[in-house]
């Protein structure tokens, strides 16, 4: 029965007996299978939270030292894992370092890694995990470390979070002037929300160009004005999907990087009041062309930009949230303009408007009147 099962899911919840939990676990197994051939996939959890006592002792090296026979353990009980994910645990260098000894040990076979906080790969010189296909790694607070190194040539999806500045300004010098991904087709990268992402543009102008050709999803979060990644990249000309959140810097960056066409199209512009607001106008126009967006365009704009109707009628948006201040006649002006319109979110509507109360009837005492309604595809 049991050399049948494909996945296995470990959770250790204990946050003082991690390491009996572990060999009372690895214990049970060696009972049932000394080796679990047909595992490929591996599912570890431990449940410490940030005050637990493995990160709050000082003295965590008999801890590594307790932890560490169980990458061995763990890699001959099953040795054909291709899929590892790694959970819980935030903030605990401890299990950071553990994990990434785990993954090194299955470095030469794994096509899926998956690890919801930072993964230290304590080895000089970095081990490159040539058969990652899907890679998922955030990264966490602890300084001068590295992280899973995967081959360009066979990633297909990649996910980066909170990328921090220091890890992109402090990269060694790349001899090559071009890194071809010629597989991956989703890339999602997110900046922390807070910082101001890559200020300094001159220090990255040396970056190799990243050529690719076989995008079709790309998600950046959170990239303040400007994203060395974005200004770096050859996209195709023909996307499925794309996401961003950020200032002008980056949006604009956007709009030169080669793509003419996009099925969907969502930005979310978190503009300053420095910005120009005619280029700002201009870049959404270029974005949003109907030539270039073919099925779905959603656009958020907080308070700081003021626009007509008639800046947005001949584009594709198809979803809109706007957040600058207006009257109920701009709102319809909205509404009954944009052909294309099939959700739309106000959220700075002026309450204190004669045209809301003159359209009321219960407001004006004409509750038996018919109101006609007007025409617009929101649904």
């Amino acid at each position: 029965m049991f050399d049948k099962v494909k996945t296995v899911h470990i959770t250790i919840q204990a946050n003082y007996y991690s390491v009996t939990s572990l060999h009372l676990i690895c214990s049970e197994m060696e009972k049932c299978l000394k080796q679990w051939p047909n595992v490929i996939e591996l599912n570890l959890c431990f449940g410490f939270n940030y005050f637990s006592r493995l990160r709050a002792d000082r003295n965590i090296n008999r801890y590594q030292a307790s932890m560490q026979p169980y990458v061995k353990t763990i890699g001959e009980l099953l040795p054909r894992v291709s899929k590892l994910v790694l959970q819980g645990a935030t903030q605990c260098e401890v299990l950071d370092e553990w994990f990434g000894d785990l993954a090194l040990h299955y470095s030469n076979q794994l096509r899926y890694l998956d690890r919801d906080y930072c993964i230290v790969i304590d080895t000089p010189p970095l081990q490159t995990f040539n058969m990652l296909t899907n890679l998922n790694v955030t990264f966490g607070e602890f300084a001068n470390y590295s992280t899973a190194c995967a081959a360009a040539s066979q990633l297909q999806h990649l996910r980066i979070y909170n990328i921090p500045c220091s890890v992109d300004e402090s990269l060694p010098a790349v001899k090559t002037t071009t890194i071809v991904f010629p597989e991956l087709r989703y890339l999602l990268l997110e900046y922390p929300r807070a910082s101001n992402v890559f200020a300094n543009i001159k220090a990255h102008a040396s970056l190799p160009k990243l050529k690719l050709p076989c995008l079709e999803t790309l998600h950046i979060l959170f990239g303040g004005n400007y994203c060395p990644v974005l200004a770096c990249a050859v996209l195709p000309t023909s996307m499925k999907s794309i996401n961003i959140i950020g200032q002008y810097g980056i949006l604009s960056v956007l709009d030169k990087c080669g793509v003419q066409r996009v099925e969907k199209l969502m930005m979310t512009a978190l503009l300053n009041p420095t910005n120009n607001a005619s280029d700002t106008k201009n870049l959404i126009k270029s974005l949003y062309d109907c030539n270039r967006v073919t099925r779905y365009g959603c656009l958020r704009l907080d308070k700081t930009l003021t626009l007509k109707p008639e800046d947005l009628e001949t584009l594709t948006i198809t979803h809109l949230q706007i957040g600058m201040e207006m009257d109920s006649a701009m709102v319809i002006a909205f509404i009954t303009k944009l052909s294309r319109l099939v959700d739309i979110k106000f959220t700075n509507v002026s309450m204190e408007d004669p045209v809301l109360n003159l359209a009321d009837p219960e407001i004006n005492g004409d509750i038996g009147k018919t109101v006609v309604p007007f025409a617009a595809p929101i649904n």
